[in-house]
């Protein structure tokens, strides 16, 4: 019988950028299932069929669009642990806040990739 401290977690990484998404997964699967894809199309079936446990979504701003996007996720994936990487956020801190209330953890852009690895890490 398989021990649950032997199970890795799905990470879904989501960027445009298919070089920086491979570097991400290349980074993390030593340690974990990672999967990634361009875009947010079909993200609900994504998530199902991936048992996904994470996701990492790279934006370039974040936006009212952005944030219901992120809220719709929220709702119908209670569990999934969700981490922006972004570029810029607008500096109305409503929009933070918005944002903050449906994901677990930002990660402004360029950063290090350890500490990306340290984040995920603490999931567990």
């Amino acid at each position: 019988m398989a021990d649950n401290f032997d199970k890795k977690l799905n990470i879904l990484v989501i960027d445009p950028d298919e070089d920086f998404a491979r570097d991400v997964q290349l980074f993390l699967e030593d340690s974990y299932y990672v999967d990634i894809r361009q875009t947010i199309d079909q993200l609900d079936y994504t998530i199902i069929l991936n048992h996904t446990d994470i996701i990492i979504i790279a934006i370039d701003s974040v936006d009212e669009n952005f944030i219901k996007l992120i809220e719709q996720i929220r709702n119908n994936h209670r569990k999934i642990k969700i981490i922006i990487m972004y570029t810029y956020i607008s500096s109305e801190k409503e929009v933070e806040q918005k944002l903050m209330k449906y994901i677990d953890d930002l990660i402004s852009k360029p950063f290090d990739v350890a500490l990306l690895k340290t984040k995920v890490d603490s999931f567990l």
